[in-house]
């Protein structure tokens, strides 16, 4: 392995900032690849709520002017160390009069529960800004690796505005497409922003997507190689508009540069053996603790102490993509099963209304928090017994990862990342490490609950099945690997010139 200047580019990183798993996998791969002996800079923007751990050093790092549109918007830069691990964060704070990223949440209003308006002009600000900054960082990055629409100009900027800019010529280029169910899509004034004129917008241009601008296809079209959180996913999204989402054709016409990667999980954080959020701990050759968690679990959910009805635990966004639709669809079938329901998650209203309607009238079987919580997702985590997720389409998932490694078995639907990481236990065998369902219906997902339960009730049979889960090695080293390997190709085309330009691009279409 090759010691490489890494620059990550996201809009969340935990714990500094986060809101779902991108902001996880972003923290856990740069530490791991700090300890793989990479130099690593993560740059995020500075949100008015990022929160730097204690400990870590912060200091200036200078003000500047961004190219924006016909004019310019001041910026501010940081950066912050972690003393213990040599992983820096470079934050990016817009200063003009808007303030992009001075306000509360990150993509969304708190209030409103919907996106910010000007999302779009946020994120591309963002972008600009990251380039300028790495401009003068006094240092050449080797990779660039940019996560999913809201980093997904850089690509493109460095193909174009910074072509002849001597400290990018040896910089490749990596974008990670973490959920291609949200792709940046906005009328053709933001051309104007980044600093292109109208003459580059034309039916089937890199830049036009049904009259508009797609941040995404920009990425995966400027970007030296793609990238995506399973191989299962890496094909899906080739296959059709049902996981495409109207990029299918554009990542087929570079279906050769696409790798499908699988994240891991930072097993220092995720141990039930260490997890400082737990009531008690235990691992694959002492499952003692996890009935004290459990026991704690059901005691804060206000549920009987009963071991012969199992707690079915899900953390997750609550939207349809998660398959919240499905369990609408099967409320009645899932309150006569034999169980208890502990859900964590904020998302659409109509859902947290279904779900408080269902805790209100059910309270000794079905519990719901809304907030994003992470010390109570440790706890479902730990104290669960199952860990349903039926998602219509899942990129990657990282709760059947943590739920394996707490010896909670996950009953899932058999796409994305949950296709590559859950198989179906057989009893005769003793093979498989969970329940597995294929199409998306509530029917199925309920025959993959009743299958569970059945093991549940044989206590032997269940404790195999839980050490097989643990036994499974989920962390980043892995993973890691690979994104060593997808940079070593990327840097190579480089080096021979193998790049996507505005002229190669376009002649692509």
């Amino acid at each position: 392995m090759t010691p490489r200047s890494i620059g990550h580019l996201a809009s969340e990183m935990a714990p500094l900032v986060k809101v779902g798993g991108l902001g996880d996998v972003v923290s856990a791969l740069a530490h791991e690849q700090v300890r793989r002996g990479h130099r690593v800079l993560v740059v995020l923007p500075r949100y008015r709520d990022l929160a730097l751990p204690p400990g870590w050093r912060v200091h200036e790092f200078g003000t500047t002017r961004v190219p924006w549109g016909v004019g310019h918007e001041p910026v501010r830069f940081q950066i912050a160390e972690d003393p213990a691990t040599d992983l820096r964060v470079l934050t990016i704070e817009h200063t003009g009069d808007r303030r992009f990223f001075q306000r509360a949440g990150v993509y969304d209003d708190p209030v409103s529960r919907e996106g910010y308006p000007d999302n779009a002009e946020r994120f591309l600000f963002f972008s600009r800004a990251a380039v300028e900054a790495l401009k003068g960082f006094g240092e050449q990055f080797d990779v660039l690796h940019c996560h999913d629409q809201q980093t997904a100009w850089v690509p493109c900027l460095l193909r174009t505005h910074q072509v002849d800019e001597p400290v990018f010529d040896r910089t490749a280029t990596v974008f990670t497409i973490h959920n291609l169910g949200y792709q940046g899509v906005v009328d053709p004034w933001v051309l104007g922003l980044a600093g292109f004129s109208r003459e580059v917008f034309y039916p089937q241009s890199p830049f036009e997507y049904h009259d508009r601008v797609n941040f995404m296809k920009v990425g995966i079209l400027f970007a030296d190689l793609i990238s995506t959180v399973s191989p299962t996913y890496a094909l899906e999204i080739q296959s059709s508009g049902e996981y495409g989402f109207g990029l299918e054709g554009v990542l087929r016409r570079r279906t050769g540069d696409v790798r499908g990667i699988l994240n891991g999980i930072d097993d220092t954080v995720w141990d039930p053996a260490t997890d400082r959020y737990l009531d008690a701990h235990y691992d694959r050759d002492d499952l003692d603790g996890k009935r004290a968690c459990r026991n704690a679990l059901a005691l804060a959910c206000g549920f009987p102490l009963d071991p012969d009805l199992p707690i079915i635990g899900m953390v997750s966004r609550l939207v349809e993509q998660k398959g919240l639709d499905l369990i609408e669809r099967a409320e009645h079938a899932l309150c006569d099963l034999p169980a208890r329901f502990v859900v964590l998650g904020v998302g659409q209203p109509r859902y947290m209304q279904f779900l408080r309607r269902l805790a209100d009238t059910r309270p000794l079987q079905w519990h719901f928090e809304t907030a994003h919580d992470e010390a109570l997702a440790h706890r479902i985590e730990a104290g669960s017994d199952l860990f349903l997720m039926p998602s219509r389409y899942e990129p990657c998932g990282l709760n059947q990862l943590y739920s394996l490694r707490y010896g909670t078995v996950p009953v899932v639907r058999a796409t994305g990342g949950l296709a590559d990481t859950v198989r179906e236990f057989d009893p005769v065998t003793r093979e498989g490490n969970g329940f597995v369902f294929h199409g998306y219906s509530h029917e199925e997902m309920l025959m993959a609950l009743r299958r569970a339960l059945a093991v549940h009730a044989e206590p032997e049979l269940w404790r195999e099945l839980q050490r097989r889960g643990m036994a499974r090695d989920s962390s980043w080293r892995a993973a890691a690997q690979h994104y060593d390997r997808l940079y070593d190709e990327a840097i190579d085309r480089v080096a021979q010139g193998r790049v996507p330009t505005l002229e190669s691009v376009r002649d692509s279409f």
